[in-house]
């Protein structure tokens, strides 16, 4: 039983360390990026 909760630990704790490491490396979609997002631009809806 002791072995199981050291193994769900552990498992935990590398789990967010791996989170932490690789977030820094993934683009960044929060708008840091050099180009700006573009619109998309829908047209009016034409009356009959």
């Amino acid at each position: 039983m002791r072995t199981l909760m050291l193994v769900i630990v552990v498992v935990m704790i590398g789990s967010i360390l791996s989170i932490l490491v690789i977030k820094p490396f993934s683009p960044s979609k929060s708008g840091k990026d050099a180009e700006p997002q573009k619109v998309i631009q829908q047209p009016d809806p034409q009356k009959p």
